[in-house]
């Protein structure tokens, strides 16, 4: 009796086994990719008060006649996870010549303005201002987990102005003198995107704008061109 009593339970038992595995292998199945992979966790807090040091390249945007390329250096605090304060500064060694400037050196232009028109050209720049990171997360790219942050820059600065002969002669040099070069404050409002590979290391993709006016060109003491 007792044998054919634990046959009964042996039966009961395993038949209530066999749908729980078969449920559990449905929803093993039903699950995406996303699901069955490792949950994305350590999201990285580590800008309260963290000082960085982020070296710099600049490519200047909106000029008329040269194109500017500058490097630099950026200092920034941050208070919190997401406010901060930054201090910036470039210098700017390298103009490459736009196709008016070329126009003007292989004499398509009269003699009268080749020797004559001075171009205004950014020597350097530096700002101070507030960062704001409002976004934070982390993606996948090519199984390497990135954190990045979406930032917006809001402050003053100034660009150093200086001047340059488009072809040259001495009533170009006259107008050099005109106020094409010297400081231009500005205020300064930015966007980014930065990129952390790890503790120490980020990637950081920032546009800014210096709001100022200044003159573009020159060919004698009354004759400024200013946008």
């Amino acid at each position: 009796m007792k044998r054919w009593i634990s046959l009964l339970a042996l039966i009961i038992l395993f038949g209530f086994g066999l749908p729980q595995t078969s449920f559990a292998g449905n929803e093993e199945e039903g699950m995406s990719s996303l699901e069955k992979g490792d949950p994305i966790r350590h999201l990285m807090l580590l800008r309260s008060g963290r000082f960085e040091i982020q070296p710099m390249a600049q490519f200047g945007i909106n000029e008329s006649f040269y194109q500017s390329i500058g490097f630099g250096v950026n200092l920034s605090y941050y208070f919190t996870n997401y406010l901060g304060l930054g201090v910036s500064f470039l210098y700017n060694p390298i103009f490459i010549d736009s196709d008016e400037v070329e126009a003007v050196k292989k004499d398509e232009y009269d003699q009268s303005v080749r020797e004559s028109l001075a171009i205004s050209r950014p020597t350097m720049n530096f700002d101070v201002g507030l960062y704001y990171a409002p976004l934070t997360g982390k993606f996948n790219l090519f199984s390497w987990i990135l954190n990045y942050d979406f930032h917006i820059y809001a402050g003053f600065g100034a660009i150093m102005m200086g001047s340059a002969c488009a072809a040259g002669g001495a009533i170009c040099n006259e107008a050099k003198n005109t106020g094409l070069e010297g400081p231009k404050f500005a205020g300064v409002i930015g966007l980014g995107v930065r990129l952390f590979f790890n503790n120490f290391i980020a990637l950081n993709l920032e546009f800014k704008d210096y709001m100022t006016k200044y003159a573009d060109f020159s060919r004698n003491p009354a004759d400024d061109r200013s946008r």
